[in-house]
């Protein structure tokens, strides 16, 4: 399987770059006046292969990200949430009906799948407009829509929905978003420390509020992107030209492009799976003696596994490219760094792999609950086998760090803020 991509890939890229590669021969040979007696000015062979990685190849990349993978992944959430939005006000029209609520979970598992895709694809409007780590165009749509690992407010939402509070622009990010969902579709009464104890009703119908503000963010978000719309995605595809207001030149576009894929590092392997299972050395403040599962992403719901692969999945997708388009492995291979576009993608497809068989079994969740040895834990991760979730952080490491890494540097791409110094060895 991982093979045939590759090669599909590369069949690909050499199509494209063959033609890219013709069009500037062509234009470089035009224009020679007649006449001259001068014998016609032959220009060598390059010893290195053709300069693909130049500006328009940068954009080619660009623009096949942002049509093949940034805006499908924004209109398949905005559907998701659409129907998150529908299943929350069956599920408020009917809060005693087990099955009903079922449903408004599934389209909460199925919404939040497909927003851990956009999770690594935090360009443009859905990343950040201030420091650390701002990127051109940044709306904050993020942390709007979803502000994990920010501490939700348990509480405070309780209190909202015993209020009949509205859920808006000015409700703050620990009260709304898809975490604020989970907590109330996956708990069945407010926990007995909170002041607040509002019935199934009120609990169902501010869930209803909240999978509307989400439903009406993500579209905002989608318009911003869509042709049709704001069309960020001609800013994005066109970078470095006149038709782009936001990035001067393509590499600044496919810095942006590094700094969400540095996600797979500082947000999936070091908060989502390391924290977890106890392996930082300092920092943790934990209630069990070994691990520390109260830092699992979407344990209410059981649902940090399938976070997980689709971080990674997304991470793997913008490399190889899909749908028959390049993905940032072209820049890897025309710069005569097939072997860097080769190891990268042997890692991705070493941790999805593992990830599929802990979910196979009993899932992500359940396997860090279960960790009882420490040094059994540090063990795995050191040698990437064994104990299942330290050893696919084993895993996780070596894939980023052959980005972070000699990747990074072959590619001249930019380092976030929150991940400069680091070295995870």
């Amino acid at each position: 399987m991982t093979t045939n991509r590759m090669s599909a890939t590369s069949r690909a890229a050499a199509s494209r770059f063959g033609a890219l590669i013709a069009t500037l021969i062509v234009a470089g040979c035009g224009g020679g006046g007649g006449g001259s007696d001068a014998p016609p000015v032959t220009t060598p062979p390059p010893t290195t292969p053709p300069p693909v990685s130049g500006d328009d190849a940068r954009r080619a990349v660009l623009a096949d990200i942002g049509a093949n993978i940034i805006l499908p992944a924004l209109r398949t959430f905005d559907d998701d949430a659409i129907a998150l939005q529908t299943a929350s006000a069956n599920f408020a029209a009917a809060p005693a009906d087990t099955t009903v609520r079922d449903a408004a979970r599934a389209a909460w598992s199925t919404a939040m799948t497909s927003w851990q895709r956009n999770e690594v694809l935090q360009v443009g409007p859905a990343g950040r407009s201030s420091n650390p780590d701002a990127v051109a165009g940044g709306q904050d749509f993020r942390e709007l829509i979803y502000s994990w690992p920010f501490t939700l407010d348990a509480c405070g939402l309780e209190a909202a929905a015993a209020n009949g509070d509205v859920v808006d622009n000015t409700t703050a990010i620990n009260l709304t978003g898809l975490g604020a969902i989970e907590y109330l579709l996956y708990t069945d009464a407010a926990d007995p420390n909170c002041t607040d104890q509002p019935n199934a009703a009120a609990r169902a119908a501010h869930i209803e509020k909240l999978a509307d503000r989400v439903a009406l963010l993500s579209s905002t978000l989608r318009n911003r992107w869509e042709p049709t719309g704001d069309n960020f995605l001609e800013q994005w595809s066109t970078a470095g030209l006149s038709t782009s207001a936001f990035y001067s030149t393509p590499q600044e576009a496919l810095d942006a492009v590094s700094i969400a894929l540095f996600y797979a590092e500082k947000i999936t392997k070091d908060r989502k799976v390391a924290l977890p299972t106890g392996l930082p050395a300092t920092g943790l403040d934990c209630s069990d003696p070994v691990a520390c599962p109260e830092f699992l992403e979407s344990s209410l719901s059981r649902h940090s596994g399938a976070n997980l692969i689709a971080n990674m999945q997304t991470f793997r997708d913008v490399w190889t490219g899909v749908d028959g388009g390049m993905g940032m492995n072209d820049l890897l291979i025309g710069i005569d760094r097939q072997d860097l576009a080769d190891e990268i993608l042997v890692e991705i497809d070493d941790s999805l792999a593992f990830l599929a068989t802990i979910e196979s079994g009993t899932g992500f969740d359940a396997e860090v609950e279960a960790i009882t040895d420490a040094t059994e834990c540090a063990n795995a991760f050191s040698a990437s086998e064994g104990l299942p979730p330290c050893a696919l952080l084993g895993l996780l490491r070596t894939a980023t760090n052959t980005f972070r890494g000699p990747i990074v540097s072959a590619l001249g791409l930019a380092v976030p803020q929150s991940a400069a110094g680091d070295n995870d060895g």
